[in-house]
């Protein structure tokens, strides 16, 4: 018993130091490779800590060159810029001036319900609210207000998501899908064409995969 909590404070103290030399980060704000690093630590500080039978020095070395590793890369991260976008990648645009840029979201494997969750947890509830959302390297979205936007009443309903009709927000809103499918017809565009549509009162958002987004009242 004295041996396993000797070898268990051990590895936690070396654990402490490490993750100390690692910077006061939350796991939030860990770029990938870090929180890879986080992980793979973690895995192997527990079975030196349980496992009797396995020498000291094999759980320490593993973990020693963990965060050696990890202080390498840093170091050479901060004198490459090229190797920091390797290790990190680079922040992208996923709502510009034109609204939505469909294409930086599925480069990011990202889709519309993702980016939308983003933008309400910085506080806004219309893309329309948004000049323009960064997805951070560490996977935050950062958030500008467009000014003089409109601030929405309700929460706005989406109808079509990504080229789909969502069935049953219709009812919920008091739209019909053919008056929907019927505008749409007007403006020369069909639901493939349609990366996000919403509705709050009368308003339409509307976000084509080609152009910029626009928005008018239409008559529920």
């Amino acid at each position: 018993m004295l041996v396993i909590l000797t070898r268990t404070i051990l590895i936690f103290l070396l654990l402490l130091l490490g993750l100390r030399l690692m910077g006061k980060r939350q796991i939030g704000e860990l770029q990938p490779f870090e929180f890879v690093i986080t992980l793979a630590v973690a895995e192997l500080a527990c079975t030196p800590m349980q496992d009797n039978s396995i020498p000291l020095v094999y759980g320490l070395i593993p973990v020693l060159t963990v965060f050696v590793l990890h202080y390498f890369m840093t170091l050479l991260s901060t004198k490459s810029v090229r190797f920091r976008k390797v290790l990190n990648g680079k922040p992208m645009i996923v709502v510009d001036r034109d609204g939505i840029n469909s294409e930086n979201l599925k480069k990011l494997n990202m889709n519309v319900n993702d980016l939308l969750e983003s933008i309400r947890n910085a506080g806004y509830f219309s893309v329309e609210q948004v000049a323009y959302a960064i997805v951070e390297t560490n996977g935050n979205v950062s958030v500008l207000e467009r000014e003089g936007a409109p601030v929405p009443q309700s929460v706005p309903v989406g109808l079509i998501v990504e080229g789909r009709h969502i069935d049953c927000n219709f009812s919920v809103c008091g739209r019909k899908k053919e008056e929907i499918d019927a505008y749409l017809n007007r403006k020369g565009l069909n639901v493939k064409d349609i990366v996000l549509l919403t509705t709050e009162g009368k308003k339409l958002f509307v976000q084509p995969k080609e152009g910029a987004f626009f928005v008018e009242e239409v008559g529920a």
